[in-house]
């Protein structure tokens, strides 16, 4: 594709990347997403009487803690891409706070494209910029964000362009690094927090804003704040990643 992503995909599959073998066959973009809590007056009273059902008795009054969870009770407010190999990306953003001028990247990274939206303008600008690649790269994008985009996009009639889901234990369409580093449920899971502490790269947790409190800061307007936030996963994702194919290669390929 051209345009603002000149460099991201032309760049994808060339032989000088720093991921391995692996990685130089392939045009992979690294993506994650972040969600907010629709407002109380969009969620069907069903909803709520279904998400407090699926929780403990005395645990009922907790079902606000997992609106953002669920496509039919939040919304897709950011989405980071990133080439690994050309260290460039676009950030997708909720606009209704506010257009954004620029974010703050990871050392060694740059924000090439950075685009604001209503949710339906951000999603088709997603399914539209997945294209070009041959595989995704996330951590628990399978368990998550895909699922999640796809709901999205249904509910708001936004066509997909193509399946990143991929097969149940396969690396090439979509590289679940949550799963392969758990062997795919067969040992015990750890965050991408920790995997980023424990390899020495940035913890994308440090920073104002984490995962569970996106909502709150959408709400309040730091938008900004939400999308470096949102970036930082994606970083640490490519780093691990980067690992990962440099060094397990062959296991992927197997």
């Amino acid at each position: 594709m051209a345009g603002p992503w000149v460099g991201l995909d032309e760049q994808a599959g060339t032989s000088g990347s720093r991921a391995g073998k692996e990685s130089s066959s392939m045009a992979d973009c690294v993506f994650d997403i972040e969600t907010a809590p629709l407002p109380a007056d969009h969620i069907p009273a069903a909803v709520v009487e279904a998400l407090q059902r699926s929780l403990p008795e005395d645990r009922h009054e907790q079902w606000r803690e997992q609106l953002a969870l669920h496509a039919p009770t939040a919304s897709v407010v950011a989405i980071g891409m990133i080439n690994p190999q050309s260290r460039s990306g676009v950030a997708l953003y909720d606009d209704r706070h506010g257009r954004l001028s620029s974010i703050a990247m990871p050392e060694g990274y740059s924000c090439t494209q950075l685009a604001g939206g209503d949710e339906t303008a951000i999603l088709s600008r997603f399914w539209a910029l997945i294209i070009p690649y041959e595989r995704v790269i996330s951590y628990n994008g399978r368990g998550f964000d895909v699922p999640f985009l796809m709901q999205r996009s249904l509910i708001r009639g936004v066509p997909l362009t193509r399946n990143l889901m991929g097969s149940r234990y396969g690396t090439r369409v979509h590289l679940d690094l949550a799963d392969v580093l758990t062997q795919f449920g067969a040992t015990r899971r750890y965050s991408l927090a920790g995997w980023a502490v424990t390899l020495g790269v940035q913890n994308p947790k440090e920073g104002p804003v984490r995962g569970a409190e996106v909502g709150a800061a959408f709400e309040a307007g730091r938008t900004q704040e939400i999308v470096e936030y949102c970036m930082r996963d994606v970083v640490a994702t490519a780093r691990l990643g980067e690992r990962v194919l440099r060094l397990w290669s062959e296991v992927l390929r197997g």
